[in-house]
């Protein structure tokens, strides 16, 4: 009898709880995934059932980037992508309503790195030869004021390091003919 009793007090203490909330099972494109093209759609399926749904997704940059027409039936959560995505990474932010009426929430993130087409490699390897001549350009022209500076400084420099020495033998000779002025003077 004291067992039965302990077990009805853990149970009442200690509830079970049976979580019947769905999950996401699977997604498309999937979490992670690196995609060569930009996705039409962005594709959510639930291990149960779910009442409505929603998903809002951004760019690397934070920047938001529209889904159109989000739809939802018994297992699966839908949105269409209107225009081509550029290549980067996309986080897709999603909730749903269970069955159950919990609300479940989470996050897709995914890459696309589409290959270019020719005349995208050539206006950017044309973008990177502008770059690197006027990156030439600009250190060509550092290094000139640079010489010009060295070349100022180097000739003023003489003079400063002859600066100490002519002083220290200036302030020599004036103690030596003051020290003499004072002997001549106690002299008389």
């Amino acid at each position: 009898m004291k067992k039965i009793l302990f077990i009805a007090i853990l149970l009442l203490i200690f509830p079970v709880s049976a979580n019947a909330h769905s999950g996401l099972s699977s997604s498309t494109p999937a979490e992670g995934e690196t995609l060569d093209g930009s996705p039409a759609e962005i594709q959510l399926q639930f291990e149960s059932a779910i009442q409505q749904g929603d998903m809002a997704m951004t760019d690397e940059s934070g920047n938001a980037v529209e889904i159109s027409d989000i739809s939802y039936s018994d297992l699966e959560l839908l949105g269409q992508l209107d225009e081509e995505l550029p290549n980067g990474a996309y986080t897709v932010d999603w909730s749903a309503l269970s069955q159950d009426g919990h609300e479940i929430t989470g996050t897709l993130i995914f890459n696309v790195a589409a290959e270019a087409s020719e005349e995208e490699v050539a206006d950017e390897a044309a973008e990177e030869q502008a770059s690197e001549d006027t990156t030439e350009t600009e250190a060509t022209e550092e290094a000139a004021l640079s010489a010009d500076e060295e070349a100022a400084a180097t000739a003023v420099e003489p003079a400063k390091a002859e600066t100490p020495w002519v002083t220290i033998i200036i302030i020599a000779l004036l103690i030596v003919a003051a020290a003499t002025f004072f002997v001549m003077a106690r002299r008389k």
